[in-house]
């Protein structure tokens, strides 16, 4: 399941994920992924007090409050390459 530039505007996100973890095959994997654009008015106002790292941290203790116990962060396309940045969070149910 991929979850693209969307996390930050989930108003219950470890309930979503819970159930995303609830329906994926064993060692299924959900792959979230964001940057640092949103409509800030619609995101959750914590999002926009955080760093692109915080961000990814955060991201990653929802998938492990939702269930996930193994969870991967990414930073692959950093802040300041002169390019929008682009990070990934993997979460994987067990085998």
């Amino acid at each position: 399941m991929v979850v693209c530039a969307s996390v930050q505007y989930l108003q219950t996100p470890v309930v979503v994920l819970h159930e995303v973890h609830r329906v994926l095959r064993p060692g299924g994997l959900v792959v979230i992924s964001f940057s640092n654009r949103c409509f800030p008015t619609k995101a959750i106002a914590l999002w926009g007090r955080l760093g692109g790292a915080e961000r990814m941290r955060l991201v990653a203790l929802y998938l492990q409050q939702a269930g996930f116990p193994t969870v991967e962060a990414y930073d692959l396309v950093s802040e300041g390459s002169g390019g929008d940045p682009l990070h990934v969070v993997i979460g994987r149910t067990a085998e």
